[in-house]
């Protein structure tokens, strides 16, 4: 991997370039750019930066807007793309380089700012579910190395579950909850804290907040 410190080099040596900021910095980075990008396929990685605003400063760039998380970091990453025009060939490249993250799909662009608040931040939400659960098994008097190891485990292999499509999730769960057993204890005191709703206002709260700052960046 050829390393620089200049825009303009990094951008000559590549066929697509990745822009990976904040969304003010893309804004005032695209324009300082834009005629070296004429013709060239753009990623945006920038949060709530819509396609009209970056394609109406790259008037003669192939934009595409993406949106992964910090799982990318092990390949672990899902990340959406949404774009208007490119061409099969270009297509196939933009997949190929966003699939080197980990998942990738094409949604439509609407779905963005939703998809940023679940999967862009979620990863935040299950460190904190994980973290949860390590103190969990500390105030139990598990080792603290166990109760990490048991708790993320736990997570990738239900996760993993899930990704067979084999059952319902609601159908995992029963098959986990059996009657006067442990399970049900535990979800009877997760349900009175209200968990679920918890988690629905958590990514209703940040897909609004996605789309105010959406708003607000077409005004820049």
């Amino acid at each position: 991997i050829s390393v620089s410190n200049d825009n303009m080099d990094a951008i000559n040596t590549t066929g697509i370039t990745v822009i990976s900021l904040k969304p003010l910095d893309a804004i005032a980075v695209l324009k300082e750019l834009k005629d070296l990008l004429k013709g060239r396929v753009v990623i945006s990685m920038a949060a709530a930066l819509r396609i009209s605003k970056i394609s109406s400063i790259l008037t003669e760039s192939k934009v595409v807007r993406a949106m992964t998380n910090i799982a990318a970091r092990v390949g672990g990453g899902y990340t959406v793309y949404s774009y208007d025009h490119l061409d099969a060939e270009d297509e196939k490249a933009v997949s190929h380089l966003l699939g080197c993250l980990g998942e990738s799909e094409r949604v439509e662009e609407k779905y963005m700012d939703a998809l940023t608040a679940m999967s862009g931040s979620g990863p935040a939400y299950i460190f904190t579910v994980i973290e949860s659960m390590v103190y969990a098994g500390l105030k139990v008097g598990l080792p603290r190395e166990l109760a990490l190891r048991s708790s993320y485990q736990t997570v990738l292999g239900s996760a993993k579950l899930v990704a067979t499509g084999e059952n319902h999730i609601s159908e995992l769960r029963d098959l986990v909850t059996t009657p006067g057993g442990v399970t049900i204890d535990a979800l009877y005191e997760l349900e009175s804290a209200g968990i679920r709703t918890a988690f629905m206002r958590a990514i209703e709260a940040a897909t609004e907040k996605a789309k105010k700052i959406s708003d607000t960046l077409e005004k820049v």
